[in-house]
């Protein structure tokens, strides 16, 4: 089989969770090419290397700011991004057409299907978080979404339909029938390690700019309130450094592999409540202190989700204190799921087949 993945390059999360279904899709025997573009690209170059094609293609504007306002600028994007998502189908569609694709799989790029072929879409945002929780403002974002579905044979949702990691982003829906949607498990690659737990903080910064980096400044800035020993990876695959800050080992990016090493050694891991970033927390068995990006309403409602249920602990970028907040994170639970990504990506392949 033929084929054609597409990851969004809003962040690392997309490319990082595609990773078990592509080195499935690739032990098996297909043929398999990544469309996607900036750091995501990278990631997934430097983790597959040559066991498949790549292609580079740029996919929506980022509405990231300074500040917490992404809802008004996605708005003030939107003809832009319709537009994008027009411009990626028609380029989307060449490269179908010219390689033969038997299957396309898009990870949240609206444009990247084809009418003609099996194609699946994948997320774990059927519906989008509104400010202030607007029922008719989420509503519509959901109707939105539903209407773009319709062009995919099935959505493929990365979460469990009972006990679920996305609470409202995935379930409760009021368009999409059961019939349509997917749910397959979580996808990671990072697996489970019994291992000494060495390293009391793992910090791990992420996400789109300039959002990435001023959470990278904040960290630092306060990093002297942590005791014992601390690793930081900042999220950068477009160079693979290692410094001392102090007592403090600083990554500019982690190979796949030593992400998991490092995670599995951790005592508490610091990061953005990105949904990827969680599932992998789950797969390992951790707790964590979570940092929501400002502005992106998907994290900021996982954050107060997960706090609610008591299973991981969060707090706003503008107010957080690592180390008073590393000790409150301590005394939550954590997400109790009995994890196997195994059966994930068997069911994934199985849908797709």
């Amino acid at each position: 089989m033929k084929v054609l993945l597409g990851a969004l390059s809003w962040g690392l999360g997309h490319a990082t969770r595609d990773l078990p279904v592509l080195k499935k899709m690739i032990d098996e025997g297909h043929e398999v090419t990544v469309l996607s573009y900036g750091r995501s690209l990278e990631l997934l170059k430097h983790t597959l290397k040559d066991r498949c094609e790549y292609k580079e293609l740029f996919d929506y504007p980022l509405p990231y700011t300074k500040s917490n306002l992404m809802p008004g600028k996605i708005m003030l994007y939107f003809p832009r991004i319709l537009k994008a998502i027009k411009d990626e189908h028609r380029k989307a569609q060449k490269i179908i057409h010219q390689g033969n694709f038997d299957r396309v799989i898009s990870d949240a790029r609206y444009g990247v299907y084809s009418l003609k072929k099996p194609s699946f879409f994948m997320t774990n945002q059927v519906k989008y978080i509104s400010p202030g929780r607007f029922f008719l403002g989420e509503l519509a974002t959901e109707f939105f979404n539903h209407n773009f579905h319709k062009k995919f044979s099935a959505v493929i949702v990365p979460d469990y339909r009972d006990n679920s990691l996305s609470g409202d982003l995935s379930h409760n829906l009021k368009f999409l029938k059961d019939k349509r949607i997917e749910y397959v498990g979580m996808l990671t690659d990072l697996q489970k390690k019994e291992v000494k737990q060495d390293i009391d903080h793992f910090i791990t910064i992420s996400g789109p700019e300039p959002q990435r980096t001023l959470f990278q400044e904040k960290i630092f800035k306060q990093i002297d309130q942590l005791k014992g020993r601390i690793v930081v990876t900042c999220g950068k695959p477009e160079s693979i450094n290692k410094d001392l800050l102090g007592d403090v080992e600083v990554h500019t990016h982690l190979k796949r592999e030593d992400q998991e090493d490092f995670t599995n050694r951790s005592k508490m891991v610091i990061a953005r409540s990105g949904y990827t970033t969680m599932m992998e927390l789950v797969a390992l068995g951790k707790k964590a202190l979570l940092v929501p990006t400002p502005g992106q309403t998907e994290q900021e409602y996982l954050s107060k989700y997960h706090n609610k249920l008591g299973t991981f602990y969060s707090v706003s970028q503008n107010k957080f204190q690592l180390g008073r907040d590393a000790k409150i994170a301590e005394k939550y639970s954590g997400f109790n799921e009995q994890h196997d990504t195994k059966k994930s990506v068997d069911k994934f392949m199985q849908i797709i087949s």
